[in-house]
């Protein structure tokens, strides 16, 4: 039994980004090996980015006979075994050049440096990669790109009596609403459906911030916020479309959750990743205009309305659980060889 240690600044939890993550590769890493995560226990507030992956880096010294998994700069001084990277800060840099700030350049700078001293550096999207070596001059080789994983047996198409009308269009939106998930673009959306007879957009997000922007769009807009982890099947499964207009993501979740309920997508860039770009239930789109939306989210219902465990089960085949297993336990067999 091999001895597993991850770096998790905010630890584990079924829902979230990195956390998420986390706590997948804990469940997964458990059934075979010994896994500890390493983690902060008091909020250090601004200075948890200072504080914690130095101490961090200083504490793994001291464990022995162990495979380190690190997420990216939370422990950058020491050389990981693996350290995953969930996109890049000099990418979102690039991207909100307003949130350029001295803190944001030292993650990045932390970034750079966990990812040069690590002996292998995972990353979570063809996209992450190019950014590690084009932004942090990374020697693409030893670079390995894995996708995050969607749980097929949490998220699959659901039998039921479609209630809306044939001619009806449910649009989703599951994430925070904020900036860089292109808020902007559902509050558009929203004031262009009001009143409308036959088009909906239903939002889901984690907590109630900028809920008070859609007050006004309350006959065809619904905003949900705080949605458990278990309920998230049933919401995308209510709707005929995921609209996904972000401008920033390492490897977005939400496609993959909607995608594996059988839902197509229609959005950004980053909302169909390069390694999505190949399905036509994945539709990449630049004009955000509602007219457009609407338009390509029509022509995509009409699609595929009737082939939800179709797309499921191509998900599942490229991106579930199974297939991600395989290759994470290849990645730790050859730290052994």
């Amino acid at each position: 039994m091999k001895k597993i240690i991850i770096v998790s600044l905010i630890g584990t939890k079924p829902v979230g980004g990195v956390e998420r993550v986390v706590n997948n590769l804990k469940e997964i890493l458990s059934d075979t090996d010994s896994v500890k995560i390493i983690q902060s226990h008091i909020n250090l507030w601004k200075f948890q980015i200072i504080f914690y992956p130095l101490w961090f880096s200083f504490k793994l010294l001291f464990a022995r006979k162990k495979i380190v998994i690190s997420n990216s700069w939370q422990a950058f001084l020491y050389p990981s075994d693996f350290s995953i990277h969930h996109g890049t800060t000099a990418g979102y840099i690039n991207n909100f050049p307003e949130s350029k700030s001295l803190g944001a350049c030292y993650i990045s700078w932390m970034e750079k440096v966990s990812a040069r001293r690590a002996k292998r550096v995972i990353a979570v999207s063809e996209n992450c990669r190019k950014e590690l070596v084009n932004l942090y001059k990374i020697s693409p080789d030893k670079i390995f790109v894995l996708n995050n994983f969607v749980d097929e047996e949490h998220f699959h198409p659901l039998v039921f009596e479609n209630k809306n009308e044939k001619s009806s269009l449910t649009l989703l939106f599951s994430g925070s609403a904020g900036k860089r998930k292109g808020v902007e673009h559902l509050l558009n959306l929203a004031a262009y459906i009001e009143g409308k007879k036959n088009v909906f957009l239903k939002i889901a997000s984690p907590s109630d911030t900028n809920a008070g922007l859609f007050s006004n769009f309350s006959h065809n807009t619904t905003f949900l916020s705080g949605l458990r982890f278990d309920q998230m099947n049933d919401f995308y499964n209510s709707g005929d479309v995921l609209f996904f207009p972000t401008k920033y993501e390492g490897f977005s979740m939400a496609t993959l959750e909607a995608l594996c309920s059988g839902i197509p997508i229609l959005g950004s860039n980053y909302a169909v990743p390069v390694e999505l770009q190949k399905y036509d239930f994945a539709k990449r789109i630049e004009d955000f205009s509602p007219e457009k939306v609407i338009e390509e989210a029509l022509k995509l219902k009409k699609k595929y309305s009737s082939c939800r465990y179709e797309i499921h089960d191509i998900v599942k085949k490229e991106f579930g659980k199974e297939q991600y297993v395989r290759k994470l336990y290849g990645l730790i067999g050859e730290t052994e060889k």
